[in-house]
């Protein structure tokens, strides 16, 4: 039974196929410890397991715990040599998990502004549009207070720090999210202005540019690979 068909009859009936899911959470067990060793290997059978324990981890929750974990370090300290299929195979894995609930905001943001660093350019788009549209979603029906708390305070952290790459990825966050009237809050635009601060002129200058009403601030956020949200994109969510 391949691994599709295999997720579809654990959906419909978890008791059933309890064993047939222990047998491949083995062998993707047997995997990770194989890319910890050889990060560079073929990929292609290992992130099919991740994305099929992924889809069928809530109905085994006490038997993957750690898997999102044992993902995030895999990323974490070889993201830059994994195949880029790979990447993009196992942060959405962990976007997966997080949209299922099995996630808090806070257990992957951490990881997925590391991942920034890595020079490419459809892995970055992924992360900002996931960002963005995570956190438009938890405040859709009321403001989440202790969310947003939260993620600001995560984020007001990159800005205080001298990465230059990071402090323009949380900058391009914030005045995303305050252009779509998603954190319209005093809090929001006291951080943004602690950016005008930074030893970046980078990151001066795209703090200054918001407090100017220009549009390009979430351009900020990108490097030179253009990876930012596309200016079209950016007008429309400033429309809606």
């Amino acid at each position: 039974m391949d691994l599709l068909t295999l997720q579809g009859q654990i959906k419909r009936d978890p008791d059933g196929y309890a064993d047939e899911f222990r047998q491949q959470y083995r062998h993707y067990k047997a995997c990770l410890e194989i890319f910890k060793l050889k990060p560079t290997g073929d990929s292609k059978e290992f992130a099919e397991l991740v994305s099929f324990i992924a889809q069928v981890a809530a109905c085994y929750p006490r038997w993957v715990i750690g898997f999102a974990a044992e993902i995030s370090g895999l990323l974490e300290e070889q993201a830059e040599v994994l195949d880029p299929a790979l990447r993009l195979s196992l942060v959405r894995a962990l976007i997966l998990m997080r949209n299922k609930g099995a996630l808090s905001a806070l257990e992957i943001l951490p990881t997925l502004f590391r991942l920034f660093r890595c020079h490419d350019k459809t892995l970055k788009q992924l992360l900002f549009r996931h960002i963005i549209a995570d956190i438009k979603s938890a405040n859709r029906k009321h403001q989440d207070n202790k969310l947003n708390r939260g993620v600001q305070a995560f984020l007001y952290g990159l800005l205080q720090a001298d990465e230059e790459a990071a402090a323009l990825r949380a900058l391009a966050v914030l005045t995303e999210l305050h252009r779509r009237n998603v954190w319209r809050d005093a809090r929001t635009v006291n951080v943004i202005a602690t950016a005008a601060q930074h030893p970046s002129s980078r990151v001066m200058l795209a703090s200054l540019k918001f407090f100017l009403g220009q549009d390009d601030a979430a351009e900020a956020g990108s490097d030179d690979e253009g990876d930012g949200p596309p200016s079209a994109a950016r007008h429309s969510a400033a429309q809606s």
